[in-house]
């Protein structure tokens, strides 16, 4: 079996984003997924205390994100 070259790993790992960035494009998909369901609430009509309900889901969801996928994302995450 052929040994993974080690020089493209650390190219990946070099063009891999940085936390800052990293969190700055987290917040960036968390908006737009926020701006998503806003519109798809009013294209489907959906009534207000259904509205409300969907909302608290999303910010559930989008705090669980926000805790778990930068350990989920991590390097080591796949080597236990």
């Amino acid at each position: 079996m052929a040994q993974p070259n080690h020089s493209d790993a650390s190219k990946l790992q070099s063009l891999a984003l940085g936390g800052t960035d990293a969190e700055q494009m987290l917040d960036l998909l968390l908006a737009l997924d926020r701006m998503l369901v806003e519109v798809s609430m009013r294209l489907y009509n959906v009534p207000r205390r259904d509205r409300r309900t969907m909302r608290k889901q999303n910010r559930r969801l989008h705090a669980a994100v926000k805790q778990h996928l930068p350990r989920l994302l991590s390097p080591s995450a796949g080597k236990q």
